[in-house]
């Protein structure tokens, strides 16, 4: 009889047991940085941009607003760099166009990548005319989606090992007989 560590049902459960937490590791460590803020006017908040590997000097800029009674909203984004002070405008004009179909509620979304240098930044709505807060994503440009595609497919290979190593036949752990003769067994001697 072979061992249990060596049979393929073993191996598929085992093996999968570790590509699928080999995938959940490298979806982790992917280069990812997001930060998501609900901002009003002139509310400042900070951002730093990255430098390291996976990252690129690039900034996606999304917005999520609920406009009030305006068919558009008139937003100015400002971008300033602490140390040097250098400022980025971005004007941005949210009307129908930019609309998410819902039942009741009119939701604009918007979204626009610009290039920006390394460093630390300060944010903020210099004018949000048409709206009250505005959700505020800001994602630097990595290479996360290949780590996290690369990891998810391990996934996938880990869960479908794991069921072949259901589906294939025979059993994990030996029966009691195999084991009984694998081990021995003495009976107790009866005194007659």
């Amino acid at each position: 009889m072979g061992s249990i560590w060596l049979s393929k049902k073993s191996f598929l459960y085992f093996g999968g047991l570790a590509v699928i937490l080999i995938g959940g590791l490298i979806v982790v460590a992917s280069p990812y940085h997001y930060i998501n803020y609900s901002v009003g006017e002139n509310e400042r908040r900070v951002w730093t941009m990255y430098d390291e590997s996976g990252y690129y000097p690039q900034i996606e800029i999304s917005i999520s607003l609920r406009p009030s009674n305006e068919t558009y909203v008139y937003l100015d984004f400002v971008i300033e760099e602490n140390s040097t002070l250098d400022t980025t405008v971005l004007n941005m004009t949210l009307g129908p166009e930019h609309q998410l179909s819902g039942p009741e509620t009119t939701i604009y979304e918007y979204s626009e990548i610009l290039d920006l240098p390394i460093g630390n930044y300060t944010v903020h709505f210099d004018k949000v005319d048409g709206a009250g807060n505005v959700d505020l994503g800001l994602n630097q440009i990595s290479d996360s989606r290949i780590w996290i595609v690369t990891g998810g497919m391990m996934n996938i290979i880990g869960i479908i090992m794991g069921i072949l190593g259901y589906l294939v036949p025979g059993s994990f752990l030996p029966s009691d007989t195999d084991t009984i003769v694998e081990w021995g067994y003495d009976e107790e001697e009866t005194k007659q």
